[in-house]
């Protein structure tokens, strides 16, 4: 069983315990939409913390100030702007799953009916909160939860149709 496949379970199962319908409930729907959204963007939210944390004990490890080096080392003030470009990257993928749902109320009666659709949106689901618990162990897997939430938000401009 590959890797990817064991956290997908993983996330399915924790999802399960959280209360997603799986999309097969049109009055629970969104509800469901709503849990992914906020478990992917909590998962975002420690990892900024995270790397908050990491710049600020780079920033106090930084000598001070002197006469024969009064600047910071330049590796060191690149690492640092990395780390902040990677903070600002993962803030702004959490603000746009916090932000305007992926689909309004009225849509989720579209996203129901068929099992294709729905197998799809659960698909994308589990996408979505396995490249995150992936961001947990690899920082730099950025591009990848910027995909799954591109992904999602594709499908919901189709729904939106």
């Amino acid at each position: 069983m590959p890797e990817t496949h064991a956290v997908d379970l993983a996330a399915l199962r924790h999802l399960t315990e959280s209360g997603y319908g799986f999309y097969r409930n049109a009055a629970s729907a969104r509800a469901d939409d709503l849990l992914v959204r906020s478990q992917a963007a909590d998962a975002l939210h420690r990892i900024a913390d995270t790397i908050s944390a990491a710049i600020q004990a780079a920033h106090a490890a930084l000598p001070a100030p002197s006469r024969q080096q009064p600047f910071p080392d330049a590796a060191s003030m690149a690492s640092i702007r990395a780390m902040r470009a990677l903070h600002d990257r993962i803030e702004l993928l959490q603000t746009r799953l916090r932000g305007a749902a992926a689909l309004p109320d009225s849509d989720f009666s579209r996203v129901v009916p068929t099992e294709s659709v729905r197998q799809e949106l659960v698909a994308l689901d589990v996408a979505l909160l396995a490249t995150t618990a992936t961001l947990r162990a690899d920082a730099g897997a950025v591009a990848a939860v910027n995909d799954a939430v591109t992904a999602r938000e594709a499908f919901a401009a189709r729904g939106k149709r």
